[in-house]
């Protein structure tokens, strides 16, 4: 069997608006999500997660330098697995 893809569809359905704007909007309930689950000392790492959009695509993201630490822990203290859960969060509710 051969299948063949339409690129010029996929572009231009990948490209539509609504799907830009579904993307963003699942992007920023995952990033209110995992702002509701991060520990909090002075709040920092909380309010370091936050939506980088790029063209069509939007990702959760926090650039603080011990970001890493939380999510997989160290040898002194386990990881609390931010981002993972609210990719877990995400599924289970339909999101894609």
């Amino acid at each position: 069997m051969d299948i063949q893809l339409d690129e010029a569809a996929i572009r231009a359905l990948t490209g539509h608006r609504a799907v830009h704007k579904a993307v963003v909007d699942t992007a920023e309930q995952g990033r209110d999500f995992a702002r509701s689950i991060a520990p909090v000392d002075t709040g920092r790492y909380r309010d370091s997660i936050e939506v980088r959009k790029d063209g069509d695509e939007a990702e959760i993201v926090s650039e603080l330098d011990y970001a890493p630490h939380i999510e997989h822990g160290t040898r002194h203290m386990p990881g609390q697995h931010i981002f993972g859960r609210t990719l877990d969060s995400l599924r289970s509710s339909g999101q894609p």
